[in-house]
């Protein structure tokens, strides 16, 4: 039996989807900033999607994506290569699960 309520868990989840700011993406060892597309919470899970326009008529090589919070600092970050050619758009979808583990 989990220990926090489903209704306090909602709201925590809430609270960090509002913390969320910016994603922003590592090309040549300079981030470039999102439009972030969409935001919503799916079960326990949040979910968010940021495009990438002004790499769009790039052919470049991401190696990392990062998250900003409201105040300005990096809450998350996770080095991954994506190469990507001219005129190919970029989206980034992040999917972090929020949840209770009981042991």
């Amino acid at each position: 039996m989990p220990y926090f309520y489903d209704t306090f868990m909602g709201h925590r989840r809430n609270q960090w989807l509002r913390s969320i700011h910016a994603v922003e993406a590592q090309v040549n060892g300079t981030w470039h900033r999102g439009d972030i597309n969409q935001k919503k919470i799916d079960g326990d899970t949040l979910v968010i999607m940021a495009t990438f326009p002004t790499l769009d008529s790039t052919a470049c090589t991401i190696t990392a994506s990062r998250i900003i919070d409201v105040r300005g600092e990096v809450a998350a970050y996770q080095q991954r290569v994506i190469e990507k050619v001219s005129g190919q758009g970029t989206m980034v979808k992040l999917t972090i699960p929020i949840y209770e583990v009981t042991a």
